[in-house]
């Protein structure tokens, strides 16, 4: 007896599905649809955001003189619930192309009956490239003013007299452009001992020309942000152009510091309550990169600095 209940809990443990019985929770009769954003490597081998659409398709098919056993049903459900997926992708125009293979998502028996059934779900996951916000045209500023308020830069530039074109991207919202940045905080104590602290958040705010911009900036008080950049031509001029929330008037903070091998520089903003994206740009001139992968510092500062998005131009 005792033997006989150990084989029985054993094939429940590694087979739950088999003694499944009723209509399953995950069940149902509509096509469901859900969406995720997240940042991958595109055709081109550069980090991008992509929207994922996962449709869900369930289907039972019951045993009977021509399906004789659950296996059967399971197999005959699972065919009708993609060729559901595919008449409704298709009716609503999605690209077959960019679709994966249907992927069997969940299944279970059914013994209420009496010859019982099969319930299954299947997947569909369409990936599709996000469209990228329209380019700014090329932007001609004398002085950094007019790039400073320009929430789309775009790929290529003139700045003064040089031509730079957009060469690396840093992006905190994504997992992956953290992780190939090596982005890394360093802590520190103050006088008394007390650790600093920092934080990520979702920031969505205007440029001065009225365009909303939704962002995810380090929040950083007696904190160092380390990051490397990518892409590099090393010698060549280089423009670092960081997004950051100027609107904290409870903050003394009214500039952003970077180092670079002993090489130092600051951008300075002025508060700005209602519009509060502005972009502070760090001028690194010809021959100061030595490294096709530098690494960047932005200084720890007594007062809140908010980092955002990381542009990193050099001059064509």
């Amino acid at each position: 007896m005792k033997k006989n209940f150990i084989i029985a809990l054993l094939v429940f443990l590694i087979y739950p599905n088999l003694f499944a019985d009723g209509i399953p929770t995950w069940y149902s009769e509509d096509i469901n649809v859900s969406e995720q954003e997240i940042s991958r490597k595109n055709s081109e081998g550069v980090y991008a955001d992509f929207i994922d659409r996962t449709f869900s398709a369930c289907s039972y098919v019951k045993v009977d003189d021509e399906i004789q056993s659950l296996e059967e049903a399971r197999t005959a459900a699972e065919k009708v619930a993609s060729e559901k997926l595919d008449s409704y992708l298709k009716a609503h125009k999605e690209n077959e192309a960019l679709k994966n293979e249907h992927i069997l998502q969940g299944w279970s028996y059914d013994y209420s009956l009496e010859n019982g059934g099969a319930y299954v779900q299947v997947q569909v996951v369409v990936k599709k490239e996000k469209p990228k916000a329209p380019e700014g045209p090329s932007v001609v500023a004398d002085t950094k003013k007019e790039l400073s308020e320009n929430p789309n830069p775009g790929r290529v530039i003139m700045y003064g007299s040089d031509r730079l074109t957009l060469v690396d991207t840093i992006k905190f919202s994504s997992e992956e452009s953290i992780e190939a940045h090596r982005v890394s905080v360093t802590t520190k104590e103050d006088a008394g001992g007390k650790l600093s602290k920092y934080s990520t958040s979702k920031s969505v705010f205007y440029y001065p020309d009225g365009t909303l911009i939704s962002d995810t900036v380090y929040n950083l008080t007696n904190t160092v942000l380390e990051f490397t950049l990518k892409n590099i031509v090393k010698g060549r001029k280089t423009l670092i152009i960081i997004r950051t929330d100027v609107s904290d008037v409870f903050s003394d903070s009214d500039e952003i510091r970077l180092s670079y091998r002993g090489h130092n520089y600051k951008s300075k903003f002025e508060k700005d309550r209602k519009n509060s994206w502005r972009n502070v740009i760090f001028e690194l001139e010809e021959g100061t990169i030595t490294e096709y992968s530098p690494q960047i510092l932005i200084e720890d500062s007594e007062k809140k600095v908010s980092i955002g998005t990381i542009f990193v131009y050099q001059k064509l």
